[in-house]
């Protein structure tokens, strides 16, 4: 099995962000490298089905939350990262552990 990291929401990116996604969104656990067999839901999907608040942020591109808190807004360099960290965050907290070699260097 592979190595599993613990990674901050805030830093999740590239196909770490997609493999929580999947994590929470697929019917079952995602394997790394096998990233492309699954469809990465759609964020206006994941706004409307967890309750997604985005906007453009000042500090942040876009800041998103899932939580009503607003101490928990994540930020992203698009929209739809800053939703998927949002949603990652509500369902996994602020850390979450990710297969090693999803881990962009």
């Amino acid at each position: 099995m592979n190595r599993m990291v613990s990674v901050h929401t805030e830093e999740l990116t590239g196909p770490a962000l997609d493999w929580a996604i999947n994590a929470i969104e697929g019917d079952q656990q995602p394997v790394a490298g096998q990233l492309d067999l699954f469809a990465l839901p759609d964020a206006e999907q994941l706004i409307t089905k967890y309750g997604v608040w985005v906007d453009v942020g000042h500090r942040h591109e876009w800041l998103a939350d899932a939580t009503s808190d607003p101490f928990n807004r994540q930020p992203g360099e698009t929209r739809t990262i800053a939703v998927y960290r949002a949603v990652v965050f509500a369902k996994r907290g602020a850390a979450v552990k990710v297969p090693a070699d999803l881990i962009q260097q």
